[in-house]
């Protein structure tokens, strides 16, 4: 994870090479890397595999009587996180409904977990169809995280700010209150902070998108700019420079 924490995703790719011995989590991780490389093809097999396998491992557990057991509640959620990775990769594919499905499937097997609402707010703001829609999700994603005490504070305080930069598009899209934005998206930047470059990034652009739906063009490139500068070789890196055409 250290790699991965710093965005260095050539290095933890190699890393992920250590997990052969696990196959879901072999696939899982190394799926997730090959998203923010940009290599979606594979990505895309890979985390269908870890779906798979876990699925699986599900199966076997609860043919063992274990249907109320620990141990099937942490396979169904590691389950659930691979369906979370899919469907940021169908989201970045542009497939919104497969990205919904994902999201929606997720949540059956974790309910209560921000980040499935914040992906399906994410998932209809990126449609730009129904900014009403996405607005419940992402006020849904940003109550759930407030509340959470499943992690530790600095991953209630990272998926926090996830959630508020998302729930910050989603205000722009639907009502263009631009002091509320602001607002979003100063608390969404205390929270995420720098820990993490692939969540500072993703913060950046989504912000970037809010002011972008504001018609705030230079707040906008902004954001979009330093989305760039964290992420080099990552997913929220790349989407920014396409958003910002640079």
């Amino acid at each position: 994870m250290a790699p991965y924490r710093k965005g260095d995703f050539d290095a933890a790719l190699k890393a992920a090479e250590g997990l052969q011995s696990n196959a879901r989590a072999y696939c899982f991780f190394r799926g997730a890397i090959q998203m923010h490389l940009g290599d979606l093809n594979q990505a895309e097999t890979l985390l269908q595999q870890s779906i798979q396998l876990s699925e699986k491992a599900t199966r076997v557990l609860q043919s063992r009587g274990l249907g109320a057991s620990s141990a099937l509640k942490k396979q169904i959620r590691l389950t659930a996180l691979s369906r979370s990775s899919l469907g940021e990769l169908y989201l970045d594919r542009g497939r919104y409904n497969e990205a919904l499905r994902c999201f929606e499937q997720g949540l059956q097997d974790w309910p209560g977990r921000g980040g499935f609402h914040r992906g399906i707010a994410e998932t209809w703001l990126r449609r730009g169809d129904d900014p009403n829609e996405a607005l419940k999700w992402a006020k849904q994603a940003v109550d759930e995280e407030r509340a959470s005490k499943e992690y530790s504070q600095e991953v209630r305080d990272t998926n926090l700010g996830e959630a508020l930069a998302t729930l910050a598009w989603a205000v722009a899209a639907e009502s263009r209150d631009q002091i509320e934005v602001n607002r979003l998206v100063e608390e969404a930047e205390s929270k995420v902070g720098t820990r993490l470059v692939s969540s500072s990034a993703m913060v950046q652009y989504l912000s970037g998108r809010a002011y972008e739906a504001l018609g705030d063009t230079s707040r906008s490139v902004q954001h979009f700019t330093e989305a760039s500068r964290i992420d080099r070789r990552g997913r929220w890196g790349r989407a920014a420079r396409a958003a910002a055409h640079v």
